[in-house]
């Protein structure tokens, strides 16, 4: 069965931000478009206003010229001449009782009654309605003649050729508006299409990065600043994958090594034995000699599963306040007894109060001080020391023995690292003892610190006051 390919996120981005575009164009055409129409209705009505307002003060004139209510009605052709050039204006002149003296478009008695129903301050143009007129503006205004008699002016302008142009107005503003946006979404698309071309660079060059050429980079030279800030930051990734790469890759090197040698050595020495026969101490020596590597390997298992968990947890730290003193003192009393089989003492200094979990704490000092009785001189003393500033809580451990080379310092807190070249140590020693170390420091947010000099080898850890610490902490 054949599987659809998955969209591709650049070619969805690319349409959304056209699509984004578009709308943009349409909302602010449409505001343009709106404010334009509104304008323009504004101006027309404003237009029609001047108009009837000029003819209003026209017709006053001729009203005031012919006299008396009878000439107003007698000669009505004048009245006709003057809007002969002014289609769609209505006029109605009417006595102080209502009674029509002279029209022009308005031909029964309700029209002008329609529009004479709101009453508005002379002179001042306002919106009227009729069944003959239509929808219209209106002003009207009173003229006292020189008969004394009063004569009521009213005219109206249709609406209708106004309303007609808004209509094409309006139409055309829509047909603009939804071309423009269009227009606008498409140039969108072209635009965004080209400013996506380092995007996809980008992609193009991390599908080629894989497990066997993760020193490759990512190049944006010349391209925009926000997509260098996004390569910067994958190839920063790309660094740290790479030495965790390299460290798994040395760490399953170390492993097969380390693994091979009791393994090699059980193989060969069972062989040898089983290749004639024996007496019952042969054998009894053959089996002490294969549980000492059987523990070895017992042993580098569990550091190896600790390391494992403390690598990949999110261990929440019981942590407690520790007398210092009280609990290298125990440690002390513990390994005095190896000590002494080389002539060794151990020496307890100072006090401090450690903010840690009490059995990481004693693991790591552990680790510590059997590193230390593997590479005291016999006879030395190693000494126990206990600090605090207000800042740190600090635990060291010295010995007198050999000096450790400047160029091993940096290393010998990497797992399965041994100063010594030929890589054969005791059947004591797993090669991760200082590795556990320092990762027990990590989930305490301290560090390790290792000196050797003149003959005297200093490991240095620093806890963390309680005050600064945090409960949960991040594996590194």
């Amino acid at each position: 069965m054949s599987h659809a390919a998955p969209a591709k996120p650049a070619y969805v981005l690319l349409l959304r931000l056209a699509g984004a575009f578009a709308l943009a164009a349409l909302l602010v055409f449409s505001l343009m478009g709106a404010y334009l129409y509104r304008s323009l209705a504004h101006e027309l009505e404003r237009r029609d206003d001047v108009e009837i307002a000029g003819k209003l003060a026209q017709f006053g004139r001729l009203v005031t010229d012919a006299g008396s209510l009878s000439a107003v009605r007698r000669d009505q052709s004048v009245f006709h001449e003057v809007l002969l050039s002014h289609p769609g204006v209505y006029l109605a002149i009417l006595s102080e009782r209502g009674e029509l003296l002279a029209q022009h478009g308005i031909t029964t008695r309700a029209d002008y009654e329609a529009l004479l129903r709101q009453r508005h301050s002379p002179g001042f143009p306002y919106s009227c309605e009729s069944a003959s007129v239509g929808q219209a503006r209106c002003v009207m205004a009173a003229r006292k003649l020189p008969s004394g008699e009063v004569a009521q002016i009213l005219l109206s302008r249709s609406a209708a050729d106004r309303q007609s142009l808004l209509e094409g107005y309006r139409l055309d503003i829509l047909l603009a508006v939804a071309i423009g946006s269009l227009l606008v979404g498409a140039l969108g698309y072209l635009i965004t299409r080209r400013g996506l071309v380092p995007v996809k660079s980008i992609g193009r060059q991390a599908s080629r990065i894989e497990a066997h050429n993760l020193s490759e980079r990512l190049d944006i030279e010349g391209g925009p600043v926000e997509l260098q800030e996004i390569a910067t930051s994958v190839n920063r990734m790309l660094d740290r994958l790479e030495r965790a790469f390299v460290r798994l890759s040395q760490f399953s090197s170390d492993l097969a090594h380390d693994m091979r040698t009791p393994l090699a050595t059980l193989l060969s020495a069972s062989q040898i034995t089983l290749s004639r026969t024996r007496t019952i101490d042969e054998y009894e020596a053959l089996i002490e000699s294969n549980i000492e590597e059987y523990e070895r390997l017992q042993r580098m298992i569990e550091n190896m599963l600790f390391l494992a968990r403390t690598d990949n947890a999110q261990p929440l730290l019981n942590a407690s306040t520790i007398d210092a003193n009280n609990e290298l003192g125990r440690l002390a009393s513990y390994f005095q007894g190896l000590a002494d089989e080389s002539g060794i003492s151990i020496n307890v200094e100072g006090n401090a109060a450690v903010a840690a979990e009490s059995n990481l704490f004693r693991r790591a000092v552990s680790n510590l001080i059997s590193n230390a009785l593997q590479h005291a001189i016999p006879g030395s003393t190693i000494e126990l020391r206990a600090s605090e500033t207000s800042k740190h809580a600090s635990i060291e451990v010295v010995n007198a023995g050999e000096d450790i080379g400047p160029e091993h310092l940096p290393k010998i807190f990497e797992r399965f690292y041994r100063a010594d070249a030929s890589r054969h140590g005791s059947a004591k020693n797993t090669g991760l003892g200082l590795a556990i170390v320092k990762s027990i420091m990590q989930l305490h947010r301290g560090t390790v610190d290792v000196q050797s000099t003149a003959g005297r080898t200093s490991f240095l850890l620093h806890f963390p006051r309680a005050e600064e610490k945090t409960e949960r902490v991040q594996p590194t």
